[in-house]
């Protein structure tokens, strides 16, 4: 399966070892809410793991160890193992390992900066809530994750496992941030590390762990579809976002597909590309890139994802269907001829 590249890009920087002060600082955000027609059990649950992290004396780090593994659990090894990549804490050297990230006087400014950019986390916190509570109301069976904040040295933005999400927030420091300039993250990539994208990031991860890619026969059209369902539901949880945070397009991007629908539409399918199964062509196409290279270079990166939710957009409005059957629906071509989509 084609690897999904969304803000949780791994940039394919080297591990850096940083440093920085302690902080006694701890910060958890609960809440439950209600509607008025259902009221689901939504306990949302936000721990600021790097606080904690960077917190530990350094003279005691390897004390504190079993403290932060009993705390954390499965997370603290997550972000150990595949997110600083020091391996085990059974590892004697583990507690070098750990002292030397936290310690290193390049974590330290970006400690800093994450401190002082989000001193709280109330406002990305109201919004993950609303997000999630819409969550719950479509799929109340679906377990609802602990969410951790860390920083993971430039590396993913979103973390998933099966009741975990970890958010970066050294990847939410603003556009601006010389940070990003200087590890030469080019514009496109910086346009949407800001504080208004965590959110859909985070849920948009989430979505894609809990509803996953599955098709036998996979091409274009089943990549753009299923992208599309994300997008469809992403709209769902957050009614008032605007499609450019939803879709990671500015303005004028956003305004290049509307407009340009049908030439985009016409163009795969006279190119034969809409069911094209070449492993390069579909990734030109779907991930994000600073325009579509297909396209003229106002389009944005992976414009044609804008097509998939237009077809499941039609599908959904000329079939009587929940969002459960339409996420847990991967008969792509089914969907396709029933959406009528005229572009």
């Amino acid at each position: 399966m084609l690897k999904r590249l969304f803000m949780s890009i791994v940039f394919g920087i080297s591990f850096i070892l940083f440093s920085c002060q302690s902080s006694n600082k701890k910060a958890e955000y609960e809440s439950e809410t209600e509607s008025e027609n259902i009221s689901p059990e939504l306990s949302l649950k936000i721990d600021r793991f790097e606080i904690d992290l960077f917190s530990t004396p350094v003279d005691s780090v390897k004390e504190q160890i079993p403290n932060l593994k009993s705390k954390y659990g499965e997370f603290f090894d997550i972000f150990t193992y595949k997110i600083i990549n020091i391996g085990s804490s059974d590892k004697k050297d583990f507690p070098k390992y750990l002292k030397s990230f936290i310690t290193d006087k390049y974590m330290y400014i970006t400690y800093d900066r994450v401190k002082k950019t989000y001193p709280d986390f109330n406002t990305p916190g109201s919004e993950l809530e609303e997000g999630f509570k819409n969550y719950k109301l479509l799929f109340p069976d679906k377990t609802i994750p602990h969410i951790y904040t860390m920083i993971s040295g430039f590396n993913q933005s979103i973390v998933t496992a099966d009741t975990i999400l970890g958010i970066s927030l050294d990847k939410y420091l603003g556009r601006s941030c010389e940070f990003y300039e200087n590890l030469g993250l080019p514009q496109y990539q910086r346009r949407t590390m800001e504080r208004e994208f965590i959110a859909t990031d985070a849920l948009r991860g989430w979505c894609y762990s809990e509803f996953s890619y599955n098709d036998s026969a996979e091409n274009l059209l089943t990549n753009i579809l299923y992208e599309g369902k994300i997008i469809y539901l992403l709209k769902e949880l957050f009614p008032e976002t605007p499609d450019s945070i939803i879709l990671g397009y500015t303005a004028n991007q956003l305004k290049w597909c509307k407009v340009n629908q049908k030439e985009m539409w016409t163009f795969l399918i006279e190119r034969k590309l809409i069911f094209s199964i070449d492993y390069m062509t579909i990734n030109k196409l779907i991930n994000p890139a600073p325009f579509t290279s297909f396209f003229t270079t106002e389009s944005p990166g992976k414009a044609v994802v804008w097509l998939g939710y237009g077809i499941i957009d039609a599908y959904m409005r000329n079939n009587k269907l929940t969002i459960s059957q339409l996420m847990l629906n991967s008969n792509y071509q089914g969907i396709l001829e029933q959406s009528k989509f005229q572009p």
